[in-house]
Parts: structure tokens; sequence; C-alpha cells
């Protein structure tokens, strides 16, 4: 009985941990085209209009610059202050979108859900510049 209990509570625990997770990004919902499946998507925006989307269906990162449209790379974000490895693959339709992507993708998803700052280290030609985006 006593060990039944101890599982209900932590249960309990966490999916309220899991729903605070969720509450640091903002909503955005789609419709499908089809229009039968309702899609959430999660984001920040910092100070500068910028814009990471957290994919959770591909399982990647979204980095949206709408000011600025020619070719970026992204080799490295930074969350947490831990340094992970990325690829990046702009759109060929939305300039203003490049897609993050990296190896271990469910471990990567669960620090980002989880993340206070993420930092974008993004090179435009030769210039180099890095976004940082704070997450409550």
């Amino acid at each position: 009985m006593m060990p039944l209990y101890r599982l209900f509570i932590v249960a309990i625990l966490w999916v309220f941990t899991s729903q605070i997770a969720f509450a640091k990004w903002d909503e955005e919902r789609d419709v499908t085209t089809n229009g039968k499946d309702e899609l959430v998507y999660y984001y920040k925006t910092n100070d500068l209009g910028q814009k990471l989307v957290l994919d959770k269906y591909v399982k990647r990162l979204i980095f949206v610059q709408p000011d600025r449209l020619y070719k970026r790379t992204i080799r490295l974000i930074k969350v947490d202050g831990q340094s992970i490895e990325v690829m990046s693959d702009p759109f060929s339709r939305f300039p203003e979108q490049t897609a993050i992507t990296f190896e271990n993708k469910d471990e990567v998803l669960k620090k980002l859900f989880l993340a206070k700052k993420i930092e974008v280290f993004v090179r435009y030609n030769r210039d180099e510049a890095v976004s940082a985006f704070q997450i409550k």
C-alpha cells in the first residue's frame, strides 16, 4: 500500500514539473495542411526581434532573423553554458529561417526544454554574432 502511494506522489510531482518546463516557452499553434491535426510549437523571441522555435515534431530548432536575408551558418549553440555542436540548413523558400539540427536529438531537446539561457553562434559570411535567448 505504501509503495503505491509513493509512486502516485512521484507521478503527480512529475506532471507539475513537466508543465513548468513547457510553460517557460511561448506557444504557437498551427493546423496541418489537411486541416485535421493541430500542431503546437514552442518559441522565444529576444530583444533583437530574432526568434528561436523549438520544433518537437522534427526534433530541431529553427532560428528566424527577419532583417538578415542572406545565408547564415550555425555550428554551435550553448545551453546554460554547455556547448553543443550542431548543423544548420537554411530554408530555400524562407530565407530568414535556418534549421538547426543535432545528433542526439532526444537528449538535446530535453536540455532545451529545461534551459534558462540559449546562445546561438551565427556566422554571416565572415561576420560572426551571438544571439542570446533568456527563457524564464
